[in-house]
């Protein structure tokens, strides 16, 4: 099978699963968890007590000699940008999951993608991580969410973790509207406190982050090479020892901390993925916070 023919097999099986998710499990859920962020003017009705004063219009008060409120319809249409981080390290697949950490997450922008377009809503997309990034304009309908998908999985492998930085000035620089972005990555490279405070300023920032498990523990393997998936550098190991496991997970789990505590210092909701396990529960929940979180 031609490189051609497997990506478009791979695009098409992610666009049906991806697609009967949607519409069996987010309709509803999506469109109260990613509402619009604005209002527009709708019309003009009688003061009732319990209304805000502040939306009193006094020109038609004293016209009609008695109080009027502005009403107000929420704007619903609004731009997601799925920013997906496509470097050598999105690659990686172990026996534990079956699955690459890049095509879990161009599932997880499918379902997103999907749900966006049942709403109406415009849905971009950024591809960082490799060595000239792509950028998608939000744009509606399902033909831009197969072109998202599309892009995502026909990425090529070998591209260099990209700094947050340098991510956060793109998505600044080229989306001008504020928008929702989705940034889905495993996020090995280095917190940066001051991007994330600039990128989640000018645009709501929800990170997914997603890692393979065989990456949190290694197993007792023996003796192994393993290659940096970016570098391409070897690197040797004896994994029969028991303090050279425990050191690796150390190491990790003070590196994914650092990520979790800047994500909190800076009030961003974020999602925790593993890529054995499934994404729809997960993806629930953040729906849900965020319907709760405008209803009040």
């Amino acid at each position: 099978m031609d490189k051609a023919t497997e990506i478009l097999k791979r695009v098409r099986r992610i666009e049906l699963r991806a697609k009967h998710l949607a519409t069996e499990n987010f309709a509803g859920q999506y469109q109260s968890g990613f509402r619009g962020q604005g209002l527009d003017f709708d019309d003009f009705r009688e003061y009732l007590a319990g209304d805000d004063p502040r939306f009193i219009d006094w020109k038609v008060t004293a016209r009609m000699n008695t109080p009027y409120v502005r009403r107000f319809k929420e704007e619903r249409e609004q731009a997601i940008i799925l920013a997906v981080d496509v470097s050598g390290s999105m690659h990686y697949a172990s026996s534990v999951a079956n699955v690459s950490k890049l095509d879990y997450a161009a599932e997880i922008a499918a379902v997103l993608a999907f749900s966006a377009a049942q709403a109406g809503d415009k849905c971009g997309l950024l591809l960082y991580g490799m060595e000239k990034p792509l950028y998608v304009p939000p744009a509606k309908g399902f033909k831009q969410t197969l072109r998202i998908v599309r892009e995502i999985v026909a990425a090529e492998p070998g591209g260099h973790d990209q700094s947050l930085n340098e991510t956060a000035e793109i998505l600044i620089r080229t989306q001008k509207k504020a928008a929702i972005v989705l940034m889905i990555s495993d996020f090995w490279g280095e917190p940066d406190r001051a991007a994330l405070g600039k990128l989640n300023f000018k645009h709501e920032l929800i990170p997914v982050r997603i890692v393979d498990p065989l990456e949190l523990n290694l197993p007792n393997a023996g003796r192994v090479v393993l290659k940096d998936p970016e570098s391409q550098e070897p690197m040797y190991f004896n994994l029969n020892k028991d303090e050279i496991r425990a050191a690796h997970a150390q190491a990790v789990s003070m590196h994914r901390n650092k990520w979790k505590k800047e994500f909190r210092r800076a009030g961003i909701d974020f999602l925790d993925l593993k890529t054995a396990d499934p994404y729809i529960p997960e993806l629930k929940n953040l729906f849900s916070r965020r319907s709760k979180k405008f209803s009040h």
